[in-house]
């Protein structure tokens, strides 16, 4: 897995590089150079500010922080043309909503894409993904959520996101309180909607995940790898 590496004091760790001078260092991180030398450990020489021996190691620069820059993704979205449907429930939007196009290529909702419980057939419109109560439920494609609340077919807390390529997804017996989009939002592919649950007609927990194709059902497993 990932390792973190926490500072024992506010700052940041910085990987020291071939030809990097302390002054400088310092200057791009907003730290005093003389506490850089003098944090035990960091075995750095004020008679020598080229360290090139230490290419490579972890040094901690005391109070240093970096600049946070905006990071905006712009994204093609959909021509308003009323495209987007209105889905009858307590989770529909009031209105049709407008937001990016799917890439069309879509990813699994869920870090596990093998199933649990019943597969697509002709009798269930979609695959039970292995997902216990509290997984991490995320987009398959950039799109609009069309509905996100209740549902009282059997489904329990649902979205359902449509691509505004023919495309949409249903994401459904996520648990309760845990839905992060309303309906009418725009989301990316990958986004976080929900936790995966066992609310409605469920025997466990796991994430019902339909994909469909202008109104009719398509089987995840022939459009996903």
């Amino acid at each position: 897995g990932w390792r973190l590496n926490i500072p024992p004091t506010n700052g940041i760790y910085y990987t020291w590089k071939e030809g990097d001078m302390i002054e400088k260092v310092a200057q791009k991180y907003y730290a005093d150079p003389e506490e850089i030398i003098t944090w035990p450990g960091n075995l750095l020489d004020v008679s020598n500010p080229v360290t090139d021996k230490l290419a490579g190691m972890n040094i901690m620069i005391p109070g240093g922080y970096r600049e946070l820059a905006p990071w905006i993704e712009v994204l093609p979205f959909a021509p308003r043309t009323g495209v987007l449907r209105v889905v009858a429930g307590p989770g529909g939007c009031d209105a049709p909503a407008y937001g990016p196009i799917g890439t069309g290529s879509m990813i699994w909702p869920v870090w596990n894409n093998s199933v649990s419980g019943f597969d697509y057939s002709s009798y269930h419109r979609g695959v039970d993904l292995a997902a216990g109560v509290g997984t991490a439920v995320v987009a398959a494609d950039n799109g609009t959520v069309i509905y996100s609340g209740w549902n009282d077919s059997g489904y329990g807390y649902l979205v359902e996101i449509d691509h505004n390529n023919g495309y949409s997804t249903v994401y459904a017996h996520l648990s309760e309180g845990t839905l992060a989009v309303i309906c009418g939002a725009a989301i990316n592919q990958g986004q976080f909607i929900a936790l995966s649950g066992s609310t409605g007609k469920s025997t466990g927990g796991h994430l019902h995940f339909e994909v469909r194709y202008n109104g009719g059902f398509v089987n995840p497993y022939w459009i996903i790898r």
